[in-house]
């Protein structure tokens, strides 16, 4: 009986032994077998395969020697934000060097009657006109509805007069626009209280909010009496 299981024993560590040394025997393979397992695997010439590899691989090879596209490669790439910024800063910067050389828009003043006797007038009536000369549209801003200012003064500077003196005027924001060869005229009226015939006065009309466009006109009433 103990005969028999030594002899199962040494059966079962054969087979096992048996196994194992057929489990590590394994056939080595050399380099040229590799290669030409690899030459065998390789697409053929005439393949879709080899023909997009040579494309792709000629494609890499142009653009390592070509200036443009290695430029392009090697920039960093920015989002549309940023290229729209750069392009608005860049074309800011043209316009600040463009010098504006249009010429602002003629303007003159009418006093009514220009001769006259204190006693005789009571009021003056002031013109103030604006004439766009050029050939471009003309944009004059006001914040509120009121467009000129009448200011009588001695020659000294002593204000007399001033037109917008107890007038109120409503904050409304507007635009004037003069077309090209056309003119805008406001008139208004200044009491000649203060003046006295023989004195030389100045009457100063400003356009509200544009000091480029202040007139002066001197005026001297005189008696025409006898």
């Amino acid at each position: 009986m103990k005969l028999s299981y030594y002899l199962l024993f040494f059966g079962f560590m054969s087979a096992i032994s048996t196994g194992i040394c057929s489990i590590e025997k394994t056939n080595s393979i050399s380099r040229s077998e590799i290669e030409e397992m690899t030459e065998s695997t390789a697409p053929q010439e005439n393949s879709p395969f080899f023909i997009e590899r040579e494309e792709a691989r000629q494609a890499a090879a142009e653009a390592a020697t070509n200036p443009i596209y290695r430029n392009s490669l090697l920039l960093p790439r920015h989002s549309i934000q940023e290229e729209m910024k750069k392009r608005m800063s860049q074309f800011l910067n043209i316009v600040k060097v463009i010098p504006n050389k249009i010429d602002p828009p003629a303007s003159q003043i009418l006093v009514e009657p220009l001769s006259f006797s204190v006693s005789d007038t009571p009021e003056l009536h002031i013109s103030y006109k604006i004439t766009n000369n050029t050939k471009e549209m003309c944009f004059l801003d006001f914040s509120t509805n009121q467009r000129i200012e009448i200011l009588l003064k001695e020659q000294n500077g002593t204000l007399i007069t001033q037109w917008s003196k107890d007038r109120s005027f409503d904050p409304i924001a507007s635009v004037v626009t003069i077309n090209p060869k056309e003119s805008v005229v406001y008139t208004e009226t200044i009491p000649t209280l203060g003046m006295r015939d023989g004195t030389s006065y100045s009457i100063e009309v400003l356009l509200v909010g544009h000091p480029k466009y202040t007139l002066i006109q001197s005026i001297t009433p005189q008696n025409t009496l006898p």
